[in-house]
């Protein structure tokens, strides 16, 4: 059942700020090669020539990553440049195109399942969360890939240092989606099996670029001090590491 309220009475940060945010970006670029998502999703998805589907695609930072890997590239999103200069950056790199389109998540209706569906930091921005997770599932088609990871703040560790540097940011999510264990007991456990459920990325931190006090600015430079010192010996585990993920396949 889908949700009877608009999109955005769902949201904990409105499309118009998001439009807001957007509107500054100048150019389009695939996310970088240390980046701890790429890292993950070279790591876990092997080139394949089949198709994908981010919802919430904007500005495509990852949808790239999908398309160095072979993928046909489709992807749905509110904000009014993704079917303009999105499209044609994307194209302009030479990955195969599906279809790029502004649209509501809840209310798109494609013809078409793919072989892996993916979003990257997009249902923590969500009330109910469960069901949009249960959006991106029911677009996988049989033997296909659900693939999402969120930024981690919901640790003990992440969660101190949120709350001292990054507070505005922090109000933006919300940390009931942050857990990739909780995620799997919303989907029928005999419909997929269990690639990777965890987190991953090691002891790093990623924090919004809004304006902060001299306390903020003070903890911010502690937790990146204490990150570079932390992040060689301690595993990516719930508390501290940046970002958390799940990789499902759908059942035959």
């Amino acid at each position: 059942m889908k949700p009877t309220q608009p999109l955005n009475d769902l949201t904990l940060y409105p499309q118009e700020n998001w439009d807001a945010d957007y509107s500054g970006l100048e150019s389009f670029n695939i996310v970088g090669k240390d980046d701890p998502v790429r890292k993950w999703l070279e790591t876990h998805i092997p080139p394949k020539n089949g198709s994908c589907l981010e919802l919430g695609c904007f500005p495509g930072k990852y949808l790239a990553v999908l398309g160095k890997l072979g993928y046909e590239l489709n992807g749905v999103d509110l904000t009014p440049r993704v079917d303009t200069d999105m499209h044609a950056w994307l194209a302009d790199q030479g990955y195969r195109m599906g279809e790029i389109k502004r649209a509501d998540i809840w209310k798109l209706e494609p013809n078409r399942q793919f072989d892996l569906v993916c979003s990257f930091g997009l249902i923590e921005h969500f009330i109910d969360w469960p069901q949009l997770l249960k959006r991106h599932a029911e677009l996988v088609c049989p033997g296909g890939k659900l693939v999402i990871t969120v930024p981690n703040f919901r640790g003990w560790l992440q969660r101190v240092v949120h709350e001292l540097a990054d507070v505005e940011n922090l109000r933006k999510h919300n940390l009931d989606a942050m857990d990739p264990i909780r995620w799997l007991s919303v989907l029928p456990e005999s419909d997929w099996k269990v690639e990777f459920c965890g987190w991953f990325g090691g002891c790093s931190f990623w924090m919004g670029s809004a304006k902060r006090n001299i306390f903020e600015k003070i903890c911010y430079r502690l937790a990146w001090k204490m990150a570079r010192f932390l992040n060689p010996i301690l595993p990516s585990n719930k508390a501290c590491a940046v970002c958390c993920g799940i990789i499902l396949q759908r059942a035959v």
